[in-house]
C-alpha cells in the first residue's frame, strides 16, 4: 500500500487552474454543438415528434444558467422570469 505522505504535491497557481478549464469549457461548448447538429439531424427524421423540441426546452433552460454563472445579465433576467433563479 502506497502512503499518500509520500508522494510529491504538485502545486498550481489559480491561473494555470483557470487556463486548464478554460480549455476544458472550449473543448465542452465544441461537443454541445457537434450533440446538437446530430439532435437536428434526428428530430429531421421525426418531424412530429414534441420530444426533440423539449429535449432542446430543457437544453436551453441548463445553458441560461451556464450563462448566468458566468456573469451574463440577459440570461439571470431570463431565468428570473421564467422562474427559474
Amino acid at each position: 500500500m502506497t502512503s499518500m505522505i509520500n508522494k510529491p504535491r504538485i502545486k498550481q497557481t489559480a491561473h494555470q487552474a483557470y487556463q486548464e478549464r478554460y480549455q476544458e469549457a472550449l473543448e465542452l461548448v465544441t461537443r454541445i454543438r457537434r450533440q446538437l447538429t446530430a439532435h437536428k439531424a434526428q428530430e429531421a427524421k421525426e418531424p412530429r415528434n414534441w420530444g426533440y423540441a423539449g429535449d432542446l426546452g430543457h437544453v436551453n433552460s441548463e445553458l441560461k444558467q451556464v450563462l448566468a454563472s458566468l456573469g451574463e445579465d440577459q440570461a439571470r433576467r431570463e431565468l428570473e422570469r421564467d422562474g427559474e433563479y
